[in-house]
């Protein structure tokens, strides 16, 4: 796709870096664009079938298996979302998660607290995770702004 005969090249990087005495570490987060791997390892539940009084069958979305089921697959994909936002940080290299794992995915958040990562710190590792994945209103506004003082100059 070219947008005025510019190539668009990729999803955007975010970088975080977190200052250290003895050298700062650097986070960098990428857009996930495809969840083909997600969806094989984490299959998105299916709500039981239930027979209404007519004789007509439903989906149970009400069923307590099935929203248990739902809230781990929607958090299973967070932090699939997460780590392979992260993995394009350079060096990076978790002890405890195998993205092959599901069930070892949230050991990421303990790794960085182990590490000696603040709450503050983690937070901000978060926000670059978000911000790459999605839309930050302060970037639009700040990039229509530069638009239209390039439009004003013109």
């Amino acid at each position: 796709m070219l947008i005025h005969n510019k190539k668009i090249s990729g999803p955007a990087i975010e970088t975080v870096v977190i200052p250290r005495r003895d050298g700062d570490i650097v986070f960098k987060a990428q857009a996930v664009l495809k969840y083909e791997d997600f969806d094989l390892l984490c299959p998105r539940p299916t709500p039981p079938i239930k027979l209404l009084p007519s004789g007509e069958k439903s989906a149970d979305v009400v069923d307590t298996k099935y929203k248990t089921a739902l809230d781990t697959w929607a958090s299973n994909k967070t932090l699939y979302m997460i780590l392979t936002s992260l993995s394009v940080t350079e060096g990076l290299k978790w002890e405890t998660v195998d993205m092959s794992k599901p069930d070892t995915w949230k050991n990421y958040e303990k790794e960085l607290k182990d590490s000696g990562f603040s709450e503050a710190e983690i937070a901000r590792i978060f926000r670059i995770v978000i911000e790459a994945n999605g839309l930050d209103q302060t970037k639009i506004d700040l990039a229509t702004e530069r638009f239209l003082a390039g439009q004003q100059a013109q």
